[in-house]
């Protein structure tokens, strides 16, 4: 089936012009890119023993542009999958990896060759050459051939498997989902590559270590430049500064920006209301750094100066975040579902211990009311995507080269861990001066090789104390990275 396909394979000349790719800075290698191909064909091969023997597909696609008008265009954002096996930021191409049941697999990449009308509007693209220096790809044909190579080898191949995401079919063009119909066999792909994506690569570590830097040392500058700040876009466009002019491509998500009883609403967007002297303003931001993302949260008093209520909170829920970092480290298997029931735990007991309900409760109801504050999970997994490798459990022991956040607090093998606290303005079980006080801290976690805990975030300013310098400390002349110094040092 291979020569079937590469029969009728034309190369692209290496001076043509290929539709936009940003052009970027290596740090992936593209013998990684070719490895990671065939890992996910042996991954395959391996999970369905039916189909060793078989000829096999993969089907892939980027993302597509989309337009705000008639040329137009929204800021363009690959699909993490696609960009997992390539590297680029290829519009409108579909990546094909076929393999004989022996034989090692061949990566054809489909693209649509830029008119000189479009280069004159848009600018080139990289060359041929360029893109498979980047990739490892063995062809780079233009799109318009894709369903004719099909058709001359899959539709006449016996025992052919093809593996594919089903959303890619739904939206993929020209008629690809009745070709790959005369196929014997079709397999979900997604899982298989979510579980390769699991685990990150030293390269790909690295790259967390620098967005996951960007992000911190962006997070400071903001806090230290919100002092007085009155309107939440305001600081939306500070982010959007800070991540670029540290090497950012973009922010990694539309960031939450919450002052006062608005940070109860776990993902607010708006982003656009006023903000009143005596509030707390959460910020939920990270930034995408060569297709790796962080993903942090910081509260600070807008003021510079908490009040006692606000204070207590912070205090408690701070007191959280260093008691699961401390978990982190003296725990040998590692759950995010386990992270998740310790953190409840420490919540439990020190919203006990600082007064908060207006009654006494029992041990059971303080549980519950604990769990009622941080309605959300304490982790998710982190990488390219912000809620990465969405199909692996959270209930399996976590490896070495995964990461993932921790909320209260974020974990990174890569992971994130965030802690909590939400007291809605109407929850009659807390003492009023409590009620309306949203908080969360969250921080991005790598599991090394040898199970030490290193947080990609610790630039990030925590410390109440050390907020507190940050904002009403003016250096005239020096630059914001200046305040990493004044980081907490216990993480």
């Amino acid at each position: 089936m291979i020569g079937g396909i590469c029969r009728c394979l034309r190369r692209v000349s290496s001076s043509s012009s290929i539709a936009t790719v940003t052009a970027m800075k290596q740090r992936i290698s593209a013998a990684e890119y070719t490895q990671r191909r065939s890992d996910l064909i042996a991954k395959l091969r391996h999970a369905m023993p039916e189909i060793e023997n078989k000829s096999l597909v993969v089907v892939l696609r980027s993302a597509i542009r989309h337009f705000y008008a008639p040329d137009v265009p929204y800021p363009f954002h690959q699909c993490s999958y696609f960009r997992y096996f390539t590297g680029l930021n290829q519009p409108d191409a579909v990546l094909i990896i076929a393999a004989e049941s022996e034989q090692k697999p061949k990566s054809i990449l489909y693209i649509e060759e830029r008119s000189e009308k479009q280069e004159l509007w848009e600018g080139p693209g990289l060359t041929a050459n360029e893109i498979a220096n980047i990739s490892g790809l063995d062809e780079i044909k233009e799109r318009n051939q894709l369903i004719l190579d099909l058709q001359t080898s899959i539709f006449n191949t016996v025992g052919c498997t093809v593996s594919y995401d089903t959303t890619t079919l739904q939206t993929i063009r020209d008629g690809l989902s009745e070709v790959l119909s005369t196929c014997d066999t079709f397999v979900p792909v997604r899982e298989h590559i979510d579980a390769l994506r699991w685990i990150k690569s030293s390269a790909e570590q690295d790259l967390m270590r620098q967005t996951c830097s960007i992000g911190a040392h962006s997070m400071n500058a903001v806090i230290a430049k919100s002092r007085g700040v009155s309107n939440e876009n305001e600081i939306i466009g500070q982010l959007e500064l800070e991540v670029r002019r540290r090497g950012a491509a973009s922010l990694a998500y539309p960031p939450v920006v919450a002052a006062g009883n608005r940070a109860n609403i776990i993902h607010y967007l708006d982003a656009n209301k006023a903000i009143n002297d005596s509030d707390t303003i959460l910020v939920d931001a990270g930034c995408e750094y060569e297709g790796y993302s962080s993903d942090i949260t910081r509260v600070f008093p807008v003021s510079g100066h908490f009040s006692v209520p606000q204070r207590a909170i912070y205090d408690a829920l701070n007191d959280v975040q260093s008691r699961l970092l401390d978990y982190l480290r003296q725990t040998e298997s590692l759950r995010l579902n386990e992270i998740y029931l310790t953190m409840i735990e420490y919540i439990a007991r020190n919203c006990s211990e600082i007064g908060m309900f207006s009654s006494n409760i029992g041990e059971e109801e303080l549980l519950h009311e604990a769990d009622k504050l941080c309605p959300h999970h304490v982790s998710h997994y982190l990488g390219m995507d912000i809620h990465d490798t969405a199909s692996v459990a959270r209930n399996i022991p976590l490896q070495a080269g995964v990461t993932f956040t921790i909320e209260p607090g974020d974990l990174v093998m890569d992971f994130d861990v965030r802690w909590s606290i939400y007291v809605r303005h109407d929850n009659e079980k807390v003492r009023k001066e409590f009620r309306g006080i949203g908080m969360r801290i969250e921080d991005d976690i790598l599991l090394g090789s040898n199970g030490e805990i290193e947080v990609l975030t610790k630039d990030a300013v925590r410390d109440p104390e050390s907020i507190k310098l940050l904002m009403m400390t003016e250096r005239v002349g020096q630059s914001n990275d200046d305040f990493c110094i004044l980081q907490n040092v216990s993480q």
